[in-house]
């Protein structure tokens, strides 16, 4: 997806990388907020009364008083080709349907079977974490896909990366469909939003050598975060899986790392200098410095959609959402980084390393979620629409 602003082209293209099968479930409200509280989020504090002076309604307004336009907004996008049809549904309903009775999770980096969906579905839905697999017996995939597609009750909606980001977009600036990377003329920024995957070579090479150093900006969650890690064999990367909310401290060395050994620089022939991340409970935009502006304003709006389109309001809804972000963190583990203590009243915390700049911000979570399909490319739609890149 690329994106052009008046004489000066500039531009992000959404690329989703490999295929999804694994159906994210819409669970009807009380199976949600089982799983959600299963998350081990950590100690809750006190509850507070929802409204204006709780946690929430104060982090709430902050925002609203934060979030404001870039000075300089897109003209044109242009979105990469990569669509579909999104089947939501119950995804218990659908074992049901299927025959299938749940049992032991287990992860499968390619599906063969029904057996295999339904290993996969429960060992991701005990960690509350979505999941996409690539499915490689053709015809049972079909017999599932059209189970799912005529289940009563059964949603259907746009889906793909370049697609959901590019209906964000779509009420704001002119569109216009790209085939491939090669169709964005030199020097207009260029936006990548990653997808789940289990094959490292494959991530191993986008980072070395097909994608990393033709994209300015980069979006992805933590499960993407830690296998580029693994597979680059970057900080961190011993760790196997996050347990609860992932550490913000091991978050940002990663994102850190990514940016100074795979970044812009004099040095290197990378136009990399961006990074959104999201997880469930918090967002952090790493960028080099000199190359963006707004982010603070990015980062919030991307974590406000996040609890506006969960819960399908139009504005937060404070007795709808809980904060749960760690209330304290160090911002770095590899080194001696600095121990913050979150304030509601001044939700996006900033600090610099090395000529990269961080800025963090809670998401106030839906406590009982109506579609969270999707979630992932509105919130970096999001903090793409209220970003502000620096011509070069």
């Amino acid at each position: 997806m690329a994106l052009w602003r008046g004489s000066a082209y500039a531009g992000f293209l959404a690329l989703a990388v490999g295929c999804v099968f694994l159906l994210e479930p819409q669970l009807p409200g009380s199976a949600l907020r089982s799983l959600w509280s299963s998350l081990q989020l950590g100690p809750a504090p006190a509850p507070a009364p929802p409204g204006p002076g709780s946690p929430e309604g104060r982090l709430s307004a902050a925002w609203d008083a934060l979030i404001v336009r870039p000075a300089r907004r897109w003209r044109r996008v242009a979105v990469g080709v990569n669509a579909c049809v999104d089947v939501v549904l119950s995804g218990v309903k659908l074992l049901q349907a299927l025959g299938l009775n749940p049992g032991n999770g287990k992860d499968h980096t390619e599906l063969h079977s029904r057996n295999d969906l339904e290993e996969a579905f429960v060992h991701f839905m005990g960690k509350g974490a979505a999941a996409e697999r690539f499915f490689s017996d053709k015809e049972t995939f079909h017999n599932i896909a059209q189970i799912a597609s005529e289940f009563p009750g059964a949603q259907h909606y746009v889906g793909g990366n370049a697609a959901l980001i590019g209906q964000k977009f779509a009420a704001n600036a002119d569109l216009k469909v790209m085939t491939s990377i090669s169709d964005i003329p030199t020097g207009i920024p260029v936006h990548l939003e990653l997808a789940s995957m289990t094959n490292r070579e494959l991530m191993s090479s986008i980072v070395h050598q097909q994608v990393f150093s033709a994209v300015t900006s980069l979006g992805l969650n933590e499960q993407e975060l830690l296998f580029l890690s693994q597979s680059a064999s970057g900080p961190h990367s011993s760790l196997s899986s996050w347990t609860g909310v992932p550490d913000v401290g091991v978050v940002s060395d990663i994102l850190f790392w990514i940016l100074k050994e795979h970044g812009k620089s004099e040095s290197r022939a990378s136009d990399l200098t961006r990074i959104h991340f999201h997880t469930l409970a918090y967002h952090i935009l790493a960028t080099v410095d000199g190359h963006w502006a707004n982010q603070l304003a990015a980062v919030a709006a991307g974590a406000r959609v996040a609890g506006t389109q969960a819960c399908a309001t139009e504005t937060i809804d404070t007795r709808r959402v809980s904060l749960k972000a760690p209330r304290e963190f160090m911002t770095s583990r590899s080194e001696a980084g600095s121990r913050v203590m979150l304030n509601p009243n001044e939700p996006v915390v900033k600090w610099h390393r090395e000529g990269v700049s961080f800025h963090f911000t809670p998401v106030l979570v839906c406590k009982d979620p109506v579609r969270t399909v999707g979630l992932g490319d509105a919130i970096s739609a999001e903090g793409l629409f209220y970003s502000e890149v620096h011509p070069h």
